[in-house]
């Protein structure tokens, strides 16, 4: 029962803050606290009767009468409500202890709010749903027939019955005030038990016959007379509370939506076996994803602060347990990992199917014609990109057909992704796309979110082409989740956002024109992730921020490269602020490291040797402003603890590095980055001996390396003009990497030494540099490293771009047959070579073949042997004459592309031109062939 389980989780959240006020003696009064007392039993008298509902299969038979599900639903309204008004006592009891005087306007009316809260009163005078009317008259003379106190409702019958059902005492639909039909068990087959699980309002029968199929294989899967309670109570709790829930008030074919007969279809009865003995816990966190579309590639750190949000998680420790659980139990499967934990996942279809019935109507993912939104869901998210407040339903907006208070989450998993291939949108268009909004004068949808729902936990408002945020924003007092990134034209943020005292998460990554932050942020005490990378115009960091001691990501510290004063200086944070956030985790860049070049020990202040939870630290400098040893002093007071995963030096201008990097200290080092260090001649002996990832970029000076580093898994060398090679490798004995599985070479004209690199498999390219490497290590013998697989033979992509020496005649000496696997070749701007290596044609599982700047007249009719391929790319060829016949025989052939040939172009015109009958076949003809392809 998924609205079972959510109320269970409101009703607990709500008696532990209740908990928590009563304690605070200074502030809240006597009768302050018998109010609340009064509002505590009706949390708990509520909870009872979830869960005992949750727990009996008896009472899933009596929600045949409909009106108790109904009752249900509405409870769970009411603890939301109350939950809300909780959240604003906790607010006013934070600002009286700041702002006495206050307390004299906002206390009295948050008493009447509060005796306004057991759900007594709250069905008499506050129902916002005029189809439960009807409903709650009906329920009340029920119970005053049967001399019950609605107030007691949850505390008397509900556990009566309970205790009615542990002493084993047989219980008929008579005892739920449903329609008897004087049996007490489910049926005596297993036809006329499924039967009496099956919803029945439920009209359509090709749905009914696939609840029975699904009814089937839950219950007699072992082919068991008797079918256990446990799947009863799945199958019950899962189709029969939400369905009946509705079947009163919601039009029929509203009702369809929430079995789609498509998931009914993917449904797989192992894995709601599975959730039905999940903790509840962790069956609100996966209910949740249900607001993601099908097939969509979910960010774990996101879904994290998702759950925290919304109370699910207490913590992203927490969080990160719950993720892995249901992982391993299979509700989600691994995209991509890093070294330390998943990063990306999914859901696969039967999961989606899962969470699609199991989240219910209270969570909804909305299709674009808006067709599937059923007033009553806490939770909203958008299944396409979402640019003006005219595609949010009406029903949604009018406070008037429901509490816009109660909507806890508004997501666009797809805003800026297309409906059709969830590919990108190209950005350039973004400001047209929104255009039509702006130009009619209508609200923005981020004004229109921000004025109506003000009970959100979560709110994304990204890619919105948004240029400022109303002031208005601080009436979202129990907003805890924030997503403002990607809208560039923001250049400042409301004071008023501070005031969001809850908030956990602010996300304005790539708000490429934001200058400041707010002068106030350290009033957010709660804030834990403050993502800010992207932020390229970022001039310093508020003054106070190390007070956020919460907080646990912060993307980058920006130090203001332009104080003239002292002055200026209580305007901006210090590294001394830095130095006070010691619960730091994942990355940080500290920015602008040249303006305090002059303040000796300043650097100290920073601490970055306690911040132990640290994975990536980024040091950049900027702009040369000091000697030579006055960098290496300060690289050298910036020492990270030994733990670190990652580490960056950008623009560092001291000739050597510091002594904590070259004494072997931090061994746990996996990447580690050196670009624009403009000084460094060498590269010394680090001892690194799990370092995966080396990347040097940009670096002028550099022209030796010492360190042949035994793990190392992905080597970037780019825009290294002076690099020579490893001073210690001899060409006679050449060493090798044992491990590379990626090699970037990047203009590097001068560089001949290098180690060898057979093991290579995801990439190699050559661009600017010499073929010498490639030639001995695709020619070198077998070794003791390297048994059983010749060199490259694993290689998948190669890139052999600006190679001067690759001619013909040397092309033909290449053994590219050792390249079995190489599914990808690209040659670019190798203007001596004119004609393709005869070679070439064993590679036959070669599925993309590019040619790109290069001066051939033909290709050679052996290309038909290539019967993998899949992709012919060639651009910018001007003497290319012609195709050869043997393209016809490329059945595999999916894409031919072709830009800047003029003579090619001319010869494959549809219809009229030379080869057209050669390429007629291929399904996808594009690039300006494909230009000329529909202007014909």
């Amino acid at each position: 029962m998924a609205s079972g389980c959510l109320s269970l989780f409101f009703a607990d959240q709500i008696l532990d803050k209740l908990l928590s006020l009563e304690e605070d003696e200074q502030l809240i009064s006597p009768a302050l606290k018998d109010e609340l007392g009064e509002v505590k039993n009706s949390v708990s008298a509520v909870r009872a009767a979830f869960l005992c509902a949750e727990g009996s299969t008896h009472w899933n038979k009596g929600l045949r009468d409909g009106v108790y599900s109904l009752h249900f639903f509405r409870l769970e309204e009411y603890l939301c409500k109350v939950d809300l008004l909780v959240n604003e006592l906790f607010c006013w009891v934070r600002e009286t202890k700041r702002e006495r005087e206050r307390s004299v306007v906002v206390m009295p009316m948050l008493r009447r709010n509060l005796r306004n809260t057991t759900f007594t009163n709250l069905f008499l005078t506050n129902s916002p749903v005029k189809p439960f009317q009807k409903e709650m008259k009906r329920f009340q003379m029920k119970m005053k027939e049967e001399r019950v106190q609605l107030e007691d409702f949850g505390r008397v019958v509900f556990a009566n019955i309970s205790d009615r059902i542990k002493s084993g005492e047989e219980i008929s639909i008579d005892s739920f005030g449903g329609d008897s039909e004087g049996q007490t068990s489910y049926g005596k087959n297993k036809d006329e038990i499924i039967q009496s699980l099956i919803p029945p309002f439920l009209r359509n029968n090709r749905k009914k016959e696939l609840m029975k199929s699904i009814g089937r294989r839950l219950l007699f899967e072992n082919d068991d007379d008797d079918p256990d309670d446990v799947a009863i109570n799945t199958f019950t709790n899962i189709f029969y509370f939400e369905y009946s829930s509705f079947h009163r008030w919601v039009r029929e074919e509203q009702l369809n939506i929430i079995f789609p007969e498509r998931v009914l279809n993917d449904v797989s009865t192992r894995l709601m076996q599975r959730y039905a003995l999940l903790p509840l816990p962790l069956k609100y966190c996966f209910d949740y994803c249900s607001l993601f579309p099908r097939d969509y590639v979910i960010e774990v750190p996101l879904l994290l602060k998702l759950w925290m949000a919304q109370g699910f998680a207490v913590d992203e420790d927490v969080g990160r347990r719950y993720f892995q659980e249901l992982l391993n139990a299979g509700f989600f499967e691994k995209v991509e990992s890093d070294v330390l934990e998943t990063t990306k996942c999914r859901m696969d279809s039967h999961a989606f199917a899962l969470s699609a019935i199991t989240s219910g109507s209270r969570y909804v993912l909305m299709r674009s014609d808006g067709q599937n939104y059923i007033p009553g869901a806490f939770h909203v998210s958008f299944d396409f990109h979402l640019y003006s407040q005219r595609q949010i339903p009406g029903d949604m907006i009018e406070s008037s057909s429901w509490n816009t208070e109660l909507i806890l989450s508004f997501l666009l998993p797809c805003q800026l992704k297309s409906k059709s291939d969830r590919g990108m949108i190209d950005p350039k268009k973004i400001r047209n796309i929104i255009s039509p909004c702006h130009d009619s004068g209508s609200e923005s949808v981020s004004d229109l979110l921000i004025s109506k729902f003000d009970g959100l936990r979560a709110l994304e408002l990204h890619d919105l082409a948004i240029q400022s945020l109303p002031d208005y924003i601080d009436q979202l007092k129990h907003l805890r989740y924030l997503d403002v990134s990607r809208n560039p034209d923001i250049k400042l943020l409301p004071d008023s956002i501070t005031k969001l005292w809850h908030l956990q998460t602010l996300k304005l990554s790539s708000c490429f024109g934001l200058r400041e932050l707010p002068k106030d942020m350290k009033k957010l005490i709660h804030l834990r992730h403050l993502e800010i990378e992207g932020c390229f115009n970022l001039r310093y960091m508020p003054p106070h921020l190390g007070q956020l001691t919460n907080l646990q990501t912060l993307s980058q510290f920006v130090l203001n490269d332009d104080i003239r004063s002292a002055q200026d200086r209580k305007y901006c944070s210090q590294l001394k602020e830095l130095g006070r956030l010691n619960s730091l985790r994942g990355e940080l860049k500290i920015k602008n490291l040249s303006s305090i070049i002059a303040e000796d020990g300043a650097c100290n202040d920073a601490a970055l040797g306690e911040k132990q939870h640290l994975q990536s630290l980024t040091l950049e400098w900027g702009v040369g402003k000091g000697t030579s040893d006055q960098y290496k002093s300060q690289l050298e007071d910036l020492k990270p603890h030994q733990n670190l995963k990652e580490l960056s030096l950008n623009d560092y201008w001291g000739v050597n590095l510091s002594s904590w990097l070259l004494s072997g200290n931090h061994v746990q080092l996996v990447k580690f980055t050196l670009r624009r260090c403009h000084k460094c001649k060498v590269l010394p002996k680090v001892h690194l001996p799990t370092l995966k990832s080396l990347v040097l970029d940009d670096m002028a000076a550099l022209e030796y390396i010492e360190e042949l580093f035994p793990s190392l898994q992905e080597l970037w060398l780019t825009e290294l003009p002076k690099l020579k090679g490893w001073r210690e490798v001899e060409v006679h004995e050449k060493s090798s990497f044992c491990c590379l599985f990626k090699l970037i070479i990047q203009d590097c004209p001068e560089l001949v030494s290098i180690p060898l690199f057979p093991t290579l498999e995801e990439e190699l390219m050559l661009d600017t540099t010499s073929l010498k490497p490639f030639q001995e290590t695709l020619t070198m013998e077998k070794t003791k490293k390297n048994p059983v697989s010749p060199p490259l033979s694993k290689l998948k992509k190669l890139s052999l771009v600006g190679i001067d020496e690759l001619k013909d005649s040397i092309a033909d000496e290449i053994p590219w047959e050792a390249l079995t696997s190489l599914s990808v070749l690209k040659l670019d701007f190798l203007t001596n070579l004119k004609e393709l290596p005869s070679n070439l044609q064993h590679l036959t599982n070669l599925k993309e073949l590019h040619i790109w700047r290069c001066e051939m007249k033909a290709f050679p009719e052996w290309i038909k042997d290539l019967q993998s391929l899949e992709k012919l790319a060639i651009w910018v060829c001007p003497d290319m004459e012609s195709l050869p016949e043997g393209i016809r025989n490329l059945t595999s052939l999916k894409t031919l592309e072709i830009e800047d040939c003029p003579t090619l172009l001319q010869r494959c015109q549809k219809e009229t031109g030379a080869d057209w009958d050669k390429i007629k076949h291929i399904p996808n003809l594009s690039g300006q062939l494909s230009a000329g392809k529909k202007g014909t």
